[in-house]
């Protein structure tokens, strides 16, 4: 039909942006040419130990963007679902896969890791497989990152099609599954790395001071939710970010995926688990307030969880097991009518193992993850959550340390409390 662009990929097409335009260098948060080099090193070390030739991170921008971890990880690419999938060669060039929007000269305005950004037609997987031949791939060993065993998504992250492209292109290679490899590599954190994750913890309390301003009686939870992600915006945060959010009396059950229209109440309970991102990485703080005073018996469960919290910080140091928390968080319950258990899982850019809750990780993955050493520079979430024994009532705080020698080192400089308002 005339008119009607052809299918594809978008190869051998007129360039529908115009002319390529000079390369502007964008005000964006980024990383180093050295940090590059430091985990790009250690990915390669980690491919040559397990025989893998090349690395596909295919795109997936679900789980606010969380599944796109691996992808930024090796390109540094990403935010607010950009389309993008990394093709990491143990030897040679990486090459970003991008939508055809924004265009190329932006994604190379945006970092300068990667020089071979390819904006395409919406079928990443063919220009991945275009890209693999271009290496030789026929009998390669390839890594395909998120094929499996992912902490909150043990069957995958990799579409159905794009896996059916990697196996009809290349059917004498062997196509492994690399999700262990980059949980390794990125479980340890360069400098640069813990600098934004204490940087985007900074843009979460600030979210929170504005719900301690914000939050009155008669304002609708989606105003007060909203001024908390302006916030964040306005501070150059990335998009999407997770808020989870709950507000009502008697306490609600479980936090959600976002406010309601509801007007506020005096003796509301509000629990959010707050989360923002800064280059991708995500600071997050998960707290409570209320309308007015809690009742004496939520004092007397939040004293119960800081000390839980405060036995986990100080075992958070390399060596300890992931495993040992679970038993640490119960034991600080013994001998109080409630139930302590820990939550607790790795931080930087999405999914990040290793991840416990409530002793278990669901998918069959319970061992692996219980076995689990900690090693120095790693930062992981630590919030052991307290309830009564009928579940009706319950208090959780905890933010991101930094696994230190001298145990865990927060990155948030907030006063762990349940937030009086009014």
């Amino acid at each position: 039909m005339a008119g009607r662009p052809p299918h594809g990929n978008g190869a051998g097409r007129p360039n529908p942006m115009g002319a390529p335009r000079p390369v502007v260098k964008l005000d964006v948060p980024r990383f180093s040419t050295a940090e590059r080099d430091r985990r790009w090193g250690r990915v390669r070390e980690l491919m040559a130990r397990e025989n893998i030739d090349v690395i596909v991170a295919p795109v997936n921008t679900g789980q606010w963007e969380h599944l796109a971890a691996n992808s930024r990880y090796l390109s540094s690419i990403g935010g607010n679902c950009s389309p993008v999938a990394t093709v990491f060669p143990r030897e040679g060039d990486v090459t970003a896969i991008t939508g055809p929007v924004p265009t190329k000269e932006h994604w190379l305005g945006y970092q300068d890791w990667v020089t071979d950004v390819r904006p395409v037609f919406f079928s990443l997987s063919d220009a991945v497989v275009q890209r693999l031949q271009e290496l030789g791939a026929e009998r390669w060993r390839i890594g395909v990152a998120g094929l499996a065993g992912l902490p909150r998504l043990p069957e995958g992250s990799v579409s159905h099609g794009t896996f059916l492209r990697l196996e009809q292109g290349f059917p004498d290679a062997e196509i492994v599954n690399a999700t262990g490899l980059l949980e390794e590599a990125r479980f340890v954190k360069g400098d640069e790395e813990i600098a934004f994750l204490q940087r985007s913890t900074e843009l979460v309390e600030q979210s929170l001071d504005v719900l301690t301003r914000e939050a009155r009686p008669g304002v609708r939870e989606c105003e007060v939710y909203a001024r908390m992600l302006a916030s964040q915006v306005e501070a150059g945060g990335d998009m999407p970010t997770l808020i989870l959010w709950a507000s009502g009396n008697p306490q609600p059950m479980r936090n959600y995926f976002q406010p309601t229209m509801r007007k506020l109440e005096a003796g509301d309970f509000i629990s959010t688990e707050c989360e923002a991102r800064w280059g991708g990485y995500c600071g997050h703080i998960t707290t409570q307030a209320i309308l007015g005073s809690p009742p004496p018996e939520y004092h007397d469960m939040f004293k119960v969880q800081q000390e839980a919290l405060n036995r986990c910080r100080e075992r958070a140091r390399p060596g300890a097991l992931l495993g040992e928390f679970i038993d640490i968080a119960a034991e600080a319950s013994e001998g109080t009518p409630y139930r302590c258990q820990i939550i607790m899982h790795g931080r930087g850019l999405g999914d990040d193992a290793p991840m416990t809750i409530f002793g278990t990780q669901f998918g069959g993955q319970d061992e692996r993850m219980k076995s689990w050493r900690l090693e120095r520079n790693a930062v992981l979430l630590i919030k052991p959550l307290v309830m009564t024994p009928d579940w009706q009532k319950w208090v959780c705080w905890g933010d991101p340390v930094v696994v230190e020698e001298g145990g865990g080192r927060r990155l948030s400089s907030r006063t762990p409390e349940i937030i009086e308002i009014g």
